[in-house]
């Protein structure tokens, strides 16, 4: 008996949700009912899983060029045997470029026809290959969207893409109920973000990852915008030397940030010394600095941020030698660091590796600091352990200190911490770092070596209060 032909349409079309695009075309020949039940779903997904259907080819770089006719003509089958009326999101996550572009916005028109509410066009597609190629990036086409309602469109996700503004000065941005836009890996220019600040009057999520600019300074004006991410942007100009033609880049400047409703910002900063802020709600930051100048600004602008409990701060060791904590973080209650060591700053003796402890001092509030160590290695050179000035912490619960290899500042951190933080309930150091989210983790094979053995027997050795809190991975 066919138990399965007795189930519900509802059942049946959430059973055809499991299912990938390869496996489910299949069914067109078992069933006219279930090919009408693809109807009833509402979110479109495709990418390599989805439309070959195998796990096998997830585990290695596909050849893009190879499969990419074969990803369309799947697609389009697919949308061919598609009767539904109603779309919520439409994604797309493969290796597609400029020449694609008719087959791209057909599929676009598809989706906008359809009232779609999430739009994901990922042309880079990661993580199944890697773009080493020339070819001229798709351009997204806002022509789609003239002759349909594009009110219904709240999330935009487009990456290796060009978005400029059109030539038509008369122009206004389809996007009425946009609220989140993300740009990553993108040609933009400045016309395109100034007239989706001014339309865009629900946007709260702005991203702009890793894009190509035109402009070198930005500015972003928004009564709407709560949360902003500015990284790894830049412009590209074109310099002689010699007969030969040289591209140049230069990291874009924030030189105006005036959002009154903003409670996260996401910067590689540049030149904060002359950034004008207005950001009164502000209440978690991420930042990446790299010179010293940038450090003391930045410091200087934290005091203005009144309402800040989330702090990400990345830097470099060489620019913390004299980290000037001029006011406290009244309000900070998370601290992630996440601090480059190279192996000569040890030597050097201005630098004082137990900065960290002057921002935790300077953070009577902390609940939780979390400091991870990059490409740091186990100096032979090793200091005695001191004391350093005596202060109290009553509110600091758990400290993390990532990419431990045994050095004397490790211990003397720990030490002081112990002596310092009445509340605390765990101290945990690790081996493990990363440079960044997306990328895997590494270890220093010191710490296995020698710097756990050394860590140990110093606590072994010593009359230390609050030792059993300390947790080594």
């Amino acid at each position: 008996m066919d138990y399965i032909s007795k189930l519900p349409d509802c059942i049946l079309s959430y059973i055809l949700t499991m299912l990938s695009m390869k496996d489910l075309l299949k069914t067109t020949i078992l069933s006219k009912r279930w090919c009408k039940l693809w109807g009833l779903r509402r979110d479109l997904y495709f990418d390599v899983f989805n439309v070959f259907g195998t796990q096998n080819q997830l585990l290695h770089i596909i050849d893009m060029d190879m499969s990419r006719d074969e990803f369309v003509t799947r697609v389009h089958q697919f949308l061919n045997n598609f009767h539904g009326t109603k779309i919520d999101s439409f994604l797309v996550n493969f290796f597609l470029k400029r020449e694609q572009s008719s087959t791209i916005n057909q599929w676009l028109s598809f989706a906008i026809a359809r009232g779609v509410q999430r739009i994901d066009l990922l042309l880079l597609g990661l993580p199944y290959g890697n773009d080493n190629t020339r070819c001229k990036l798709y351009k997204f086409d806002f022509a789609l969207f003239a002759y349909t309602n594009a009110s219904t469109l709240y999330h935009l996700s487009l990456q290796h893409c060009v978005v400029f503004h059109p030539i038509n000065s008369d122009f206004i941005l389809p996007f009425k109920c946009l609220r989140y836009l993300s740009l990553r890996s993108a040609k933009v220019d400045k016309m395109f973000i100034e007239c989706l600040l001014s339309n865009c009057l629900l946007l709260e999520e702005f991203y702009l990852l890793y894009c190509v600019l035109k402009s070198l300074k930005l500015k972003i004006v928004s009564s709407s915008l709560r949360h902003l991410k500015v990284i790894g942007c830049y412009t590209v100009s074109h310099i002689i030397l010699g007969i030969q033609d040289v591209k140049k880049q230069d990291d874009v400047k924030l030189i105006l940030l005036d959002c009154p409703k903003l409670t996260s910002l996401a910067y590689d900063a540049h030149d904060l010394d002359t950034m004008k802020i207005n950001t009164p709600m502000l209440n978690s930051i991420q930042f990446s600095i790299s010179f010293k100048r940038d450090l003391n600004a930045f410091v200087a602008i934290c005091a203005t941020f009144t309402q800040l409990e989330i702090m990400h701060l990345t830097t470099l060791a060489m620019v913390t030698t004299s980290l000037p904590i001029t006011q406290p973080l009244k309000h900070l209650k998370e601290l992630n660091l996440d601090v480059s060591v190279p192996s000569y700053i040890l030597n050097d003796e201005e630098y004082d590796p137990l900065w960290i402890l002057n921002i935790l001092q300077a953070s009577p509030l902390l609940h939780k600091l979390s400091v991870m160590f990059v490409y740091q290695e186990f100096f032979e050179d090793q200091k005695d352990i001191r004391d350093v000035e005596t202060f109290c912490h009553e509110n600091v619960k758990v400290i993390e200190l990532g990419g431990c290899v045994g050095n004397w500042f490790e211990i003397e951190f720990v030490m002081n911490v112990l002596k310092s933080a009445h509340k605390l309930e765990r101290i945990v150091l690790s081996p493990y770092w990363r440079e960044d989210e997306e990328l895997d983790w590494n270890s220093n094979p010191d710490w296995f070596q020698r710097g756990r053995d050394r860590i140990i027997e110093k606590f072994q050795g010593e009359e230390v209060v609050g030792r059993e809190k300390l947790v080594l991975i």
